[in-house]
């Protein structure tokens, strides 16, 4: 039986632990946000070993809440990469997505309320907010909550977790591609149409919601920069952890 003494310095390090695991953690995972790495880079544990000084289980633990969160991919026998999605596979994905918007528009529409129409409004504020904080984590919350928010209305289970899921992905690819930090227009633009769509909402015109969702998956997608520059080697991102 473990006396109090050893049960107190197993705890330490334990928490000590722990406490490694998260700071790599938060240190890979505000570079991802941020756009310092780029998509397809390989994340050597050696270098962010050398890099942080710190012993390779806690990285390893980190990179599986990174891959959980489908922000990097753990290959078999060649390592841990930044995800990096083709072009096609983007648009498989919107192809997908588009049909679960319109699924959510046909089954969640009916049961839209005032009280409803009033919350997404406040919702729309708050978006706003953030284009001119450039708080990419705040919008990309409140972008899933109204493009979940018709699923939600359905009532359907189903429909929900799918949506959610669908949502979850696109978190990822606008963390990795999407212009929020450069192109201030594109997303004044996009805010508009969730404007537009939730007047749809309020006159129950489905046709017009359907429409408004077709521009808009357009828009989102090509609101992705797949290319670009001013990324930075992990030595770079690590140093001063």
């Amino acid at each position: 039986m473990m006396n109090k003494k050893h049960c107190r310095k197993r705890g330490n390090l334990l928490e000590e632990k722990q406490t490694t695991e998260q700071r790599v953690y938060s240190h890979l995972k505000d570079a991802l946000l941020a756009r310092k790495i780029a998509p397809g880079t390989q994340l050597v544990e050696q270098t962010v070993s050398e890099t942080l000084k710190v012993s390779r289980t806690p990285i390893r633990q980190a990179f599986k809440r990174l891959e959980a969160e489908g922000l990097i991919e753990m290959v078999p026998n060649k390592g841990s990469f930044v995800v990096h999605p083709s072009k096609s596979e983007i648009q498989a994905f919107f192809e997908m997505r588009n049909e679960f918007e319109h699924m959510a528009v046909r089954y969640g529409l009916k049961n839209v309320t005032d009280k409803d129409l009033a919350g997404l409004r406040e919702l729309l504020k708050k978006e706003q907010e953030t284009y001119k904080s450039k708080d990419l984590k705040e919008y990309v919350r409140l972008n899933k909550e109204f493009h979940l928010f018709l699923a939600k209305k359905s009532g359907n289970k189903f429909l929900i977790r799918y949506m959610e899921q669908l949502l979850n992905q696109n978190t990822v690819y606008l963390f990795l591609f999407d212009v929020f930090y450069q192109v201030d227009a594109g997303h004044s633009a996009r805010a508009a149409e969730h404007g537009k769509m939730v007047e749809a909402m309020e006159k129950k015109d489905e046709s017009e919601l359907h429409a408004l969702i077709d521009q808009h998956m357009k828009r989102s997608m090509n609101d992705l920069r797949i290319q670009d520059s001013g990324f930075q080697p992990l030595t770079e991102i690590f140093q001063g952890g």
